[in-house]
C-alpha cells in the first residue's frame, strides 16, 4: 500500500475516531502523525514534532486572546448589537453588507489572511446574535476576503503577478493577475449568492432587539485599541503596495503582521485595564486550536514525505488534452486542502502551465486561473486560516463541532461548483 493511501486512511480514521469517542480529533491526528512520520516516512519524533504549525498556533492564540478582552468586557457583543440594530428593518441585507466589508478590508492591501484573522470574530458574533447560518458566515468571510485579496494592489494579486512572471510569462503577469481577479469575482460572488439562498440568508428575520446602551468608557477604550490594531495592520500593507522598492517601508510592513500587532494590542488592553487578563485567556478556544494544529501536523508529515510532489507528477503524466482543465482544477483544490495556496500550490503548479499549454493547446492564461482559483476554493476548510478563525469565533464547543463537520464538505461543494463553472464557461479568459 502506498504512503499516500496510508496517509488518507489515517486522516479518515482520525476524523471517525474523534466523532465516535467524542474526543478531540487533534489527539488522534497527532498520534497518527507520529506513527506515519516514524514508520512510513522514516522521520525522527523530534522532526515530526517540528512540523507542528507554530505560526498558525501562535496567530490563533494571540488573535483570539486579543479579542478575548473585547469579548469579556462586552465590547464585541455590543458592537454586533449596534450593527444588527442599524439594519433591523432590512435584516436580509446584513450578510451582503458583511460580504462587501470583508472584500473592501482585504482589498486595501491587508490581504485575505489578515482579514480572516481580524474580521472573523466580529462577523461570527454578529451572525450568532442575528441567527444567521454559520456556514453562510464562513462563506461570506472567505469569498469576500479572497476576492478583495486578488486586486492587483493587494497581497494576493501581487504574488500571482510575480509567480506568473517568474514562470516565464514575463509580459503577461498583469493580464493573468486580472483574469484571476475576474474569475474569483464572478465565481465566488455567485457561490456566495447561492449559499445565501440555500442557507436561508434571504429569510433572515428581524431580530427583536432594544436600542443598545451607549458604550461605556472601558468599551470605548477597547474600541480605540481595536481601531489602532486595524490601522497598524492595514496602513503598512498599503504603503508597501504604493512604495514596493523602499526598504524601510518593506521592513515595517513585514513587522506589522497581524500576530505582532495583536500582541501589542494585548499589552495595551492590559495596561489600560479594559478587562482582566485571565478572563481574556479564558475566551481562547484551546480545544479548537489544538485540533487544527494537530491536523496540520498530520498533513505536514505527508507533505514532507512527498505528497505534493507525487500529486504534481501525476498531473503532468496523466493529464490528457480534453481532461487537462478539469484535472488541473481538481489537483489545485486537493493540494490546497493540505498546503498554502499562495505559498505552495500556485508556485508548484505554475511550473506545469507552459508544458501543459504546449501539449494540450489550452491557453496559459486559463490554466493559470484554474490553478489559482481552484486553490482558493478550499480556503473554507477547517484546516485553513479562514475555517480555523471561523471555528475560533464560536465559544460553544458543540456548535464548533457541528460547523467543523460542515466545513469538511464545503470545499467539495466548491470544487463541484468550479467544475460546473468551467464546463459552462463562467470560468474562462475574461481578458481576451
Amino acid at each position: 500500500m502506498s504512503a499516500e493511501m496510508l496517509f488518507l486512511i489515517s486522516l479518515v480514521l482520525a476524523l471517525v475516531l474523534g466523532f465516535l469517542f467524542k474526543t478531540n480529533i487533534g489527539y488522534f491526528a497527532l498520534t497518527f502523525a507520529f506513527v506515519n512520520g516514524v514508520f512510513i516516512y522514516d522521520m525522527s519524533v523530534k522532526k515530526v514534532a517540528g512540523l507542528w504549525p507554530i505560526y498558525l498556533f501562535l496567530m490563533l492564540f494571540i488573535v483570539t486572546a486579543f479579542y478575548g478582552f473585547a469579548i469579556s468586557n462586552g465590547t464585541l457583543v455590543k458592537l454586533a448589537e449596534k450593527i444588527i440594530y442599524s439594519s433591523r428593518n432590512r435584516p436580509a441585507l446584513l450578510p451582503i453588507v458583511l460580504f462587501f466589508i470583508c472584500m473592501m478590508f482585504a482589498g486595501t492591501g491587508a490581504g485575505a489572511p489578515a482579514t480572516f484573522a481580524f474580521l472573523s470574530p466580529l462577523v461570527m458574533t454578529i451572525c450568532i446574535k442575528s441567527k444567521i447560518s454559520r456556514v453562510l458566515a464562513t462563506v461570506l468571510i472567505f469569498c469576500g476576503s479572497t476576492i478583495g485579496s486578488q486586486f492587483p494592489f493587494s497581497v494576493g494579486g501581487i504574488i500571482i503577478q510575480q509567480v506568473a512572471e517568474n514562470s516565464g510569462f514575463h509580459n503577461e503577469g498583469m493580464a493573468m493577475c486580472m483574469n484571476v481577479l475576474m474569475n474569483s469575482l464572478v465565481t465566488m460572488s455567485i457561490f456566495f449568492v447561492i449559499t445565501y439562498f440555500v442557507t436561508g440568508g434571504h429569510r433572515t428575520k428581524k431580530v427583536e432587539i432594544n436600542k443598545p446602551e451607549p458604550f461605556t468608557a472601558v468599551q470605548k477604550r477597547t474600541l480605540w485599541i481595536v481601531g489602532l490594531v486595524f490601522l497598524c495592520t492595514v496602513i503598512p500593507a498599503m504603503l508597501k503596495v504604493a512604495m514596493p522598492d523602499v526598504a524601510t517601508v518593506k521592513k515595517v510592513a513585514s513587522f506589522c503582521d497581524i500576530t505582532v500587532i495583536c500582541t501589542v494590542g494585548i499589552i495595551l488592553c492590559s495596561i489600560c485595564k479594559v478587562a482582566k487578563e485571565k478572563d481574556a485567556i479564558a475566551k481562547v478556544p484551546f480545544s479548537i486550536i489544538i485540533m487544527i494544529c494537530a491536523m496540520g501536523t498530520l498533513i505536514g508529515t505527508a507533505v514532507s514525505g512527498g505528497l505534493v510532489s507525487s500529486l504534481s507528477s501525476w498531473v503532468q503524466v496523466n493529464v490528457t488534452s480534453a481532461a487537462a482543465p478539469y484535472i488541473l482544477l481538481a489537483a489545485a483544490c486537493t493540494m490546497s486542502f493540505f498546503v498554502a495556496t499562495l505559498g505552495v500550490v500556485i508556485p508548484t503548479l505554475a511550473l506545469l502551465v507552459a508544458p501543459l499549454a504546449s501539449s494540450t493547446g489550452v491557453a496559459p492564461i486559463i490554466l493559470f486561473s484554474l490553478i489559482s482559483v481552484g486553490g482558493f476554493y478550499t480556503g473554507s476548510s477547517p484546516f485553513s486560516t479562514c475555517g480555523a478563525m471561523a471555528l475560533a469565533g464560536l465559544e460553544d464547543q458543540r456548535e464548533a463541532d457541528v460547523l467543523f463537520k460542515k466545513l469538511l464538505f464545503l470545499p467539495v461543494a466548491g470544487l463541484v461548483w468550479l467544475e460546473f463553472c468551467l464546463y459552462t464557461g463562467l470560468l474562462r479568459n475574461w481578458i481576451g
